[in-house]
């Protein structure tokens, strides 16, 4: 049997079968595995988050309420960052929908480069500067409040929406306007380490995952191309992380 009967026997993430992206037609979704690494921290192990995400699914029996194709993992030597672009720019072309399992940040950005017109809702802890630096229309989920002095400037300057953890959990996640067509970043990480200790940041006081799921899957967005980063699997034995994960961005497909 050859290597490539053998991949196409394998469920890929969600139980969507492996194939190429000329195999992904419109209304599609197309999953595709981007194993980097974090570069620094105690927390290392991005890397793994594809994998087991998929592992999980199988495990879990969860199927995507969408059709479409796992593309496997993008292969990291060389320029990978402009393979990124240039998958996620072809696949948004055909009206295919990215779902970018990463990895860390960068795989994120390099997502955000691809497709730099589209408004961004980023669910995250701590807002990257060059992210806070981009157009306007970004909504932040999730931040805490230790963002750098600059940061809140370029945020408040821009007019973007956001809302903390705190304002989520308590049941303020409303946003005056939010756009019909975006790009979800969900970084792992705006989960609290007590409910989901498989994330790279360290996130007191972060969001609960049920809350995440919900505030996500209230979004009334088409999701032009959805990013996970921030999810550590290894350090989590009992795979809530990787669990949340899933939840989060079912949610997110069920109406997208």
């Amino acid at each position: 049997m050859s290597n490539a009967q053998k991949r196409l026997m394998i469920a890929g993430y969600g139980g969507l079968p492996f194939g190429e992206v000329s195999q992904c037609e419109a209304g599609n979704v197309g999953v595709l595995g981007v194993p980097s690494e974090v570069s620094n921290g105690p927390r290392m192990g991005a890397s793994l988050a594809p994998d087991a995400l998929r592992r999980m699914t199988g495990q879990l029996g969860a199927d995507l309420p969408v059709n479409g194709r796992d593309l496997g993992n993008l292969d990291l030597s060389g320029d990978w960052s402009d393979a990124l672009m240039q998958l996620v720019t072809q696949l948004v072309d055909n009206d295919v929908v990215p779902v970018v399992l990463g990895g860390a940040s960068d795989v994120a950005l390099a997502v955000l480069h691809a497709i730099p017109d589209l408004p961004v809702v980023a669910a995250m802890p701590m807002a990257r500067g060059d992210v806070a630096a981009r157009q306007a229309n970004t909504i932040w989920v999730g931040l805490n409040g230790a963002q750098p002095a600059d940061v809140w400037d370029q945020i408040s300057q821009r007019k973007m929406g956001w809302r903390t953890a705190r304002h989520l959990d308590e049941g303020h996640g409303e946003f005056s306007e939010s756009p019909e067509r975006a790009v979800l970043w969900i970084d792992m990480s705006v989960i609290d380490l007590g409910h989901a200790a498989g994330v790279v940041g360290l996130n007191p006081a972060g969001m609960k995952p049920e809350t995440l799921v919900a505030v996500i899957g209230a979004m009334l967005c088409s999701w032009q191309a959805i990013v996970i980063t921030g999810l550590a699997p290894a350090r989590d034995t009992r795979g809530m992380s990787e669990l949340a994960a899933i939840e989060t961005l079912n949610a997110a497909l069920r109406d997208g």
